[in-house]
């Protein structure tokens, strides 16, 4: 089995202990979003009373003066119009909302839990799209990475969810990513890993107690996508991966469905660990 570092040039396999530091941030400059307007004081205080956000503010018990520095204007749609950008904490969540200008007042076209990580610039060529990162918190361990997309259609705007990868509690994440990812076929039976590590002793904390890092066992060909690469003290290779979960496919012992705690768990990519001995390269 050749190595993915013969393929490509490999960047250091050191880990991050939270995914908000380490590999999934790709692009932090949120703030190339933001609009100077006048009155966005008032313009909040309109955005606030609507019913999806007031509904979070009493689910948390938060304070309206906590919660104002986290606004922001921004045009998503980049048609001259000042939309507004919720980013920031309420209670101790984050959250995410973005409420679209709607005649005098707003409707909301984005709520999730998280925090934008990942964004780019609506006015190019692509569309607008944005990545929020949901950290496990409060007795969960399933952490989420939801890409967003905005759709602009008779004058009507609005966000599909484009993916949605789920991160086990406790995942060693790699600081850095290969230069260009690679796909991967499972050629044999093998496992998905919280670490790049064999070891069917530890217990990964949860509520079902399973012994063993292993996320979820995979069958023969099996796809995912290969982001890293590191060697263990034994000198075997681990490629940190985003498995598909392709339609009709069985994974063995899957901790991210058993958790119960995303309600698609079983139409997600799973990030984690495989062994060198069980995939190849396309």
């Amino acid at each position: 089995m050749k190595r993915i570092f013969l393929l490509l040039i490999i960047c250091t396999g050191s880990y991050a202990v939270s995914a908000q530091n380490g590999f999934f941030v790709t692009n932090t400059n949120i703030e190339k979003w933001y609009r100077e307007g006048e009155n966005l004081g008032m313009e909040v205080k309109k955005a606030v009373m609507l019913p999806e956000f007031q509904s979070v503010v009493k689910e948390n018990a938060a304070k309206m003066e906590d919660v104002m520095p986290y606004f922001h204007y921004i045009d998503f749609n980049n048609n001259g119009e000042l939309d507004i950008l919720f980013n920031g904490k309420i209670g101790s969540q984050h959250y995410v909302f973005i409420f679209l200008k709607k005649d005098k007042g707003y409707i909301v076209v984005c709520q999730q839990l998280g925090s934008v990580i990942q964004a780019n610039l609506p006015d190019e060529d692509n569309g607008l799209n944005l990545s929020i990162w949901h950290e496990a918190c409060c007795g969960n361990y399933v952490s989420s990475l939801t890409q967003l997309v905005c759709i602009s259609n008779n004058n009507t705007s609005f966000f599909n969810t484009a993916a949605k990868s789920l991160v086990f509690k406790g995942t060693k994440l790699p600081y850095n990513r290969i230069k260009t990812p690679v796909k991967c076929t499972f050629t044999k039976v093998g496992s998905l890993r919280i670490e790049p590590v064999v070891d069917n002793q530890t217990r990964i904390a949860t509520n079902n107690h399973w012994a063993g890092n292993a996320l979820g066992t995979y069958s023969v060909n099996a796809t995912g996508t290969i982001y890293a690469e590191t060697k263990d003290s034994k000198g075997k290779f681990w490629y940190f991966v985003r498995m598909n979960n392709e339609a009709g496919l069985y994974i063995h012992s899957n901790r991210f469905t058993n958790a119960k705690e995303v309600e698609d768990a079983q139409n997600c990519f799973y990030y984690g660990w495989v062994s060198n001995d069980d995939v190849s390269f396309e």
